[in-house]
């Protein structure tokens, strides 16, 4: 496995760059250098990165990289000698180094006076062009980047970096430098920065470490797989039974009206859809029961909430999901449930006798014996007379309600409405479980709200929310 150990490179006169996959097992490092200190080289080096990074480099096979370094710093060779022609450098051509490495087999290509040595225990021994006698060479005879302004010969080498062992890139410049010191390869680091105390200075060293073994995981036996899903099951069992409160059962009740109340069925498909899916909840609700039936240990009334009206109510609360809907004799209101602020109101041309909701759409009953159908809000959907006249509103009268209701609850319990109170008795033994007190009279008492599980009782001229909490 190949690593980048430490680089030094500063842009103008040179830059380094590289790119690896995140397994290790391929990637590429690029060195250019000039002995120049102009800002154009800025420019062009950037570009000589930008253009590395956008080729098809990185999808290059093993077997294909010799020849595609061939072919392409044969075609680079001319774009760089087209912008170098447009320079006032000297020196109209680069030194550059890219190696292409696969696992830890080496591709290099060297050009002008960039070099390269493999360096293990106390020497360093050259890879690629030789370092002897390299810096009496001509220009023509390093092949910089760019320069000549005929083809050139494009060289790629292959080797192997062994394990243990680290590949020095650095400029022919800075070669003798180097030689001078006493080598040693586990201190080339600390003699590489001594040796570059220059800015101009550029190189960088690759470490070839061994492979990492991954450790392998020990594998869980069936017994003790078997054994861990228990222990889960039956945690999961005590907690959903201690402090569930019946949370599935619940949120299924919930998310049936949810959906309910925006189903756009055709009268023709509501039965059918109700019974298939009062079938599946009943199977599953048997399925449940056998599992968590445990009976409501404490029910408790409690107000929730309570709101002052400046106007008369003349009829028991209607409400959906969303919204609670308030009757003031011939005006129809709509109160948001959780900000309590009014949504929309309208007026019929007689006195409003009772209003239902049915999956979604409101039912308005006039006084003037005609059925008012509301969609989406306020929209009138149909109206239609009826021969018959209403019967009278009925303010208060008792409430069942059962585990179809609440599925936090077994059997049944009756909610009874009185002149200043609210009671709840058990159906079967006829024990008293609850009861909450007003101090004005109690007007009217709405439904049973299974998706809030509350109760919306007018007192005077105001709206009380009495939520039914049940311990399990």
């Amino acid at each position: 496995m190949i690593a980048l150990l430490t680089r030094n490179a500063m842009l103008p006169s040179s830059m380094f760059d590289f790119n690896a996959s995140q397994d290790g097992r391929f990637g590429w490092f690029l060195l250019t250098w000039h002995p120049e200190d102009d800002v154009i080289l800025e420019e062009i080096q950037i570009q000589i990165k930008m253009d590395i990074r956008n080729s098809a480099l990185g999808q290059t096979s093993q077997v294909e990289i010799e020849s595609w370094l061939k072919s392409y710093f044969s075609e680079f060779h001319w774009k760089l000698h087209a912008i170098f022609r447009k320079t006032n450098l000297k020196e109209k051509g680069i030194s550059l180094f890219l190696g292409v490495f696969f696992d830890n087999e080496l591709y290099i290509v060297e050009f002008g006076r960039m070099l390269c040595g493999m360096c293990a225990k106390d020497s360093i021994q050259e890879v690629g062009r030789s370092w002897i006698n390299f810096h009496v060479k001509s220009l023509d005879e390093m092949t910089l980047l760019g320069m000549s302004e005929s083809d050139i010969a494009v060289k790629p080498k292959r080797f192997l970096l062994p394990e243990k062992h680290r590949l020095i890139v650095l400029p022919s410049t800075f070669t003798e430098k180097l030689l001078m010191q006493n080598i040693d390869c586990g201190m080339i680091e600390t003699i590489m920065q001594s040796v570059f105390d220059d800015t101009n200075g550029s190189y960088f060293i690759l470490d070839a470490k061994p492979k990492q073994v991954a450790k392998r995981r020990p594998r869980l036996r069936r017994f003790q797989i078997s054994a861990l899903v228990i222990i889960i099951i039956t945690l999961l069992a005590i907690l959903y039974m201690q402090f569930g409160n019946r949370w599935l059962e619940s949120t299924g009740k919930k998310i049936k009206l949810l959906l309910s109340s925006k189903s756009t069925l055709t009268v023709e498909q509501i039965p059918q859809y109700l019974n298939i899916q009062s079938e599946n909840i009943k199977r599953q609700l048997q399925k449940i029961e056998r599992y968590a039936n445990q009976p409501a240990r404490d029910i408790k009334l409690t107000e929730t909430w309570q709101t002052d009206l400046n106007f008369l109510i003349t009829a028991a609360p209607s409400f959906d999901y969303k919204n609670i809907y308030i009757t003031s004799d011939d005006k129809l209101l709509a109160f948001d449930k959780n900000t309590k602020k009014l949504e929309w109101q309208k007026a019929f041309d007689a006195d409003i006798k009772g209003v239902t909701v049915i999956r979604g759409n409101l039912i308005v009953f006039l006084d003037n014996q005609e059925v008012v159908s509301l969609k989406n809000g306020n929209a009138i959907a149909w109206r239609r007379p009826f021969m018959d006249r209403f019967p009278a509103r009925q303010s208060l009268t008792p409430l069942e309600i059962s585990s179809d209701n609440d599925p936090r609850i077994n059997g049944s319990i009756l909610i009874v409405p009185a002149e200043k109170g609210i009671y709840i008795y058990d159906v079967n033994s006829g024990a008293s479980l609850s009861e909450v007190s007003f101090e004005k009279r109690l007007q009217f008492l709405s439904k049973y709200d299974e998706y809030n599980n509350c109760f919306y009782a007018v007192v005077a001229d105001g709206i009380h929310c009495i939520s039914l909490d049940i311990l399990n």
